[in-house]
């Protein structure tokens, strides 16, 4: 049978192949370990652009600031009382 990859054309088939396999021997703590990673590093490149761009912020401001690119203002002001116009 041969393996079909369309969804990723732009891979290797045996590339894809090797990383697909990878996946699949992982235990369900080892992929939920990576997804946290990707989610910390996600949140520290976040709070690095918010720092690049209020660079007289305070690290609550940040910590917001971040919280409103997940969340949205409108959450962010109803559960802490702070928007970007305050």
């Amino acid at each position: 049978m041969k393996f079909s990859h369309g969804w990723m054309s732009d891979t290797n088939p045996k590339a894809l192949r090797a990383c697909l396999d990878i996946n699949h021997r992982m235990t369900a703590g080892e992929k939920l370990q990576i997804v946290s990673e990707m989610y910390e590093t996600m949140m520290a490149n976040y709070a690095a652009q918010e720092r690049k761009l209020h660079p007289s912020a305070d690290q609550r401001e940040i910590f917001l600031r971040v919280a409103a690119r997940r969340l949205g203002w409108d959450v962010v002001k109803q559960v802490y009382g702070w928007g970007p116009d305050e």
